[in-house]
């Protein structure tokens, strides 16, 4: 029952952060939509600020764990870095209210919010490494995972800003540019 009342809690803020924003959603609304009273909230709870940071490290770890199989897979190196930045780009797209309240909202607010955004970035930039590195040098692989990491960071940050971004539009253009990252790549072997 204990969880079942957490996992109550989570998704009612989740929904309620994604409709209303963070600033617009109280504690009393997410209780009220939970159906449980005020009082159980701050048992498993300190703050809206503590469940939204929960909210996200969830779908950080859920992210983290879905996309670890992409170090084992077998294929060639663009077409792997395809099938991870589609599968990111997908998860991130369908979370994207709570992307959009971490990024745009609460970012610059406080340090603990700040810290746990480079750590997600530093997560995220190491598995890209992990991927790529079993293609290339260490140098090369830090490299190639900072510039695909910022080009995939953009183009999300393009979707949030431009309502009318499809999630079919923002993979086209991801795809477009991991093409070309890699025709960089493979011309600059070709010199050599």
């Amino acid at each position: 029952m204990k969880l079942e009342t957490r996992e109550k809690l989570l998704q009612s803020a989740k929904e309620l952060f994604s409709k209303k924003g963070y600033y617009e959603t109280k504690v009393s609304d997410i209780v009220e939509k939970s159906g449980v009273a005020q009082g159980t909230f701050y048992i498993y709870f300190k703050s809206k600020e503590e469940i939204f940071l929960e909210l996200v490290k969830s779908l950080h770890q859920d992210l983290m764990k879905n996309l670890e199989k992409y170090i084992k897979i077998e294929k060639d190196c663009q077409s792997l870095i395809k099938d991870f930045v589609k599968e990111f780009l997908t998860e991130v797209y369908n979370n994207r209210e709570i992307a959009e309240i971490f990024f745009s909202q609460l970012f610059g607010l406080n340090q603990e919010f700040k810290k746990l955004y480079l750590k997600k970035i530093s997560d995220i930039q190491n598995l890209i490494f992990k991927v790529v590195n079993r293609y290339f040098s260490d140098e090369e692989s830090q490299i190639l995972s900072t510039l695909i990491l910022g080009f995939v960071r953009q183009i999300f940050f393009n979707c949030l800003t431009n309502k009318n971004l499809s999630l079919d539009q923002m993979l086209s253009k991801a795809e477009k540019g991991i093409d070309i990252i890699f025709q960089g790549i493979y011309s600059e072997e070709r010199k050599s």
